[in-house]
């Protein structure tokens, strides 16, 4: 029989593969000179040489002098099907019960763990045990996304291992679409006066969608609230020339505008009231991802992820997780201020993220905006952005609302009163609707009153005009103090009182302490309000026409805490 024809039979209801008749072809001169003798010595030899027994090699002599077909020179598969499982049944319902409602469960134990369990339970039935391996097989056989669904849960399966279903639609030109979101940095920063540790603060990010440029950012060592997102709306929207001139180094950075969508998460700080309104008063559509679908929101998280490998080297970095950390120690190493890692995050999105090429859109941020905004050959260009006249009026828009009555005593928020002559008209005068309030946590000696009358909005100070110029957090604070000391915290005088002993503590305090640390922050937010605090205002802000007003022009929006 030809070499051709043994490989052409079907043997097993299968045909050979390739490996399968190399296998057999090296074979066969071995059993070809064994067909004529085939002594102890010589089978020994063969055996060798095929790494086999002297045994094996007999039984597929005999089937090979019978048949003559390569195939019999290759070892027969197992009768059993694949598969096929040899268990007991009551030891499969076991297996199966463990398996399902202790593997897979948010306890996470290991493959030694569930193997005990498992046996177990089948020596307390009085049944065989089954083998270590054959639980480690059945184990391996389970899907990877009901293993991760089970120990981790289902957000985690869809997140790493099912398909990405649904995506933003594209955008065809700059400021179509901006997506905002904030982060915790992965570092640790220092107060300015005694430059000691205080802790991660958050980044907030506004990206254009079109040309992955970042419009705008924000910094703060508070949570995410309607005034970051002011804030880093403002950055945003404004030319960058201005806030440029805080720095001792010069950069290009055109990348700014008023977006027709910000596309957001659904947090409750875009969810607020204040934000939904300033939105809608200036002409922004708000939309929010669909719950449960993080890809949605990927442009601005891989912005973040980028952002956050600037920071890999620099003195208090943190490191994407515990493992990433190593053996540094943030707190120990930590060496910038605020403003300082604001400068840095200044210098890398202008000079390095910006100019260099984004394998999502095939070129750098600065040419897809550019091009974007000018045209290049093959289509025109969208054009500048139209400007904002009024930063001011914008971040008011984005501040903190409450809707309030005017009664004798004026206006109370946060048992805090407000009092000033042009209340007087409003007391005692039936509206059916509270008048809507703003404030600004940074600076809560005043809040904005819009008129019903006029449209406009009315700055109104407390009722005691020597009211220390205080933010909402002092406030917070102090009244931590007086609950500890059993006092009544609805005595404004009081409340002064512990705001004071509270400023006065930042000041001493030196020891690395939780209440010297608050205490620090607390200083490091009112340091940097006060080089910016804006003067009581006395012009009106007009809802319906932009007003630009002294108070407002004096004020360094990018210098402040949220």
């Amino acid at each position: 029989m030809s070499e051709a024809q043994q490989t052409d039979v079907p043997l097993d209801g299968r045909e050979l593969t390739q490996k399968e008749v190399e296998l057999a072809l090296s074979r066969q001169p071995i059993f070809d000179a064994l067909l004529h003798s085939s002594s102890e010595a010589e089978v020994a030899a063969a055996g060798k040489r095929i790494g086999r027994s002297a045994r094996t090699v007999r039984y597929l002599l005999k089937r090979y002098r019978c048949s003559g077909r390569l195939v019999d020179l290759l070892p027969r598969e197992s009768s059993r099907s694949r598969g096929h499982r040899f268990l007991s049944m009551e030891a499969e319902s076991i297996v199966s019960e463990v398996l399902h409602r202790y593997h897979l469960s948010k306890m996470r134990p290991t493959y030694t763990q569930t193997t005990n369990e498992i046996r177990r339970r089948c020596a307390n039935a009085g049944i065989p045990l089954p083998a270590a391996s054959t639980i480690r097989r059945r184990i391996r056989s389970i899907p990877a996304i009901e293993i991760v669904a089970g120990r981790e849960g289902t957000k985690a399966a869809r997140s790493r291992l099912k398909a990405l279903n649904g995506q933003t639609p594209d955008t065809s030109r700059p400021l179509a679409r901006v997506q905002i979101d904030h982060t915790r940095a992965d570092i640790v920063v220092v107060d300015e006066a005694q430059r000691m540790p205080l802790q991660r603060p958050w980044l907030t990010i506004a990206i254009d969608e079109f040309s992955r440029s970042i419009l705008g950012f924000h910094l703060s060592l508070d949570a995410p609230s309607a005034t970051s997102v002011g804030l880093c709306l403002v950055h945003a929207v404004l030319p960058k020339e201005d806030w440029a001139k805080r720095f001792s180094f010069e950069f290009e950075w055109p990348m700014h505008g008023r977006p027709d969508e910000i596309y957001v998460d659904n947090g409750a700080d875009f969810h607020s009231e204040a934000v939904e309104r300033g939105c809608a008063l200036w002409g922004m559509k708000i939309n929010y991802r669909p719950p449960g679908r993080p890809h949605y929101g990927g442009i601005v998280e891989r912005a973040f992820r980028t952002a956050m490998e600037s920071l890999r080297t620099l003195p208090g970095a943190t490191g994407r997780s515990i493992k990433d950390r190593g053996e540094r120690q943030p707190h120990k190493t930590a060496a910038l201020t605020l403003g300082e890692l604001e400068e840095h995050f200044t210098r890398f999105f202008s000079q390095e993220y910006h100019r260099r090429e984004h394998s999502g859109i095939g070129m750098s941020p600065f040419r897809k905006w550019m091009t974007g905004i000018f045209g290049d050959d093959g289509s025109s260009g969208c054009g500048l952005p139209i400007p904002v006249d009024d930063p001011g009026r914008l971040l008011l828009d984005f501040l903190p609302l409450a809707r309030r009555r005017v009664t004798r005593s004026g206006i109370a928020w946060d048992r805090i009163n407000y009092m000033d002559d042009i209340l007087k008209p409003y007391i005692g005068r039936d509206y059916k609707e509270p008048f809507i309030v703003r404030r600004d946590p940074r600076d809560i000696s005043r809040i904005w009153l819009l008129s019903p009358d006029d449209g406009k909005y009315h700055p109104i100070r407390t009722r005691s005009l020597t009211t220390p110029c205080i933010s909402l957090w002092d406030l917070h604070e102090a009244r931590k103090i007086m609950k500890v000391k059993g006092t009544n915290d609805f005595d404004e005088a009081q409340i002064f009182l512990a705001i004071e002993e509270l400023q006065k503590h930042s000041q001493e305090s030196t020891k690395k302490t939780s209440v010297a640390k608050r205490a620090r922050m607390a200083k490091e937010r009112r340091n940097r309000n006060s080089r910016i605090a804006p003067p009581v205002q006395t012009t009106p802000i007009d809802q319906d026409d932009t007003i630009i007003t002294d108070d407002f022009n004096d004020l360094n929006i990018f210098d402040i805490e949220d």
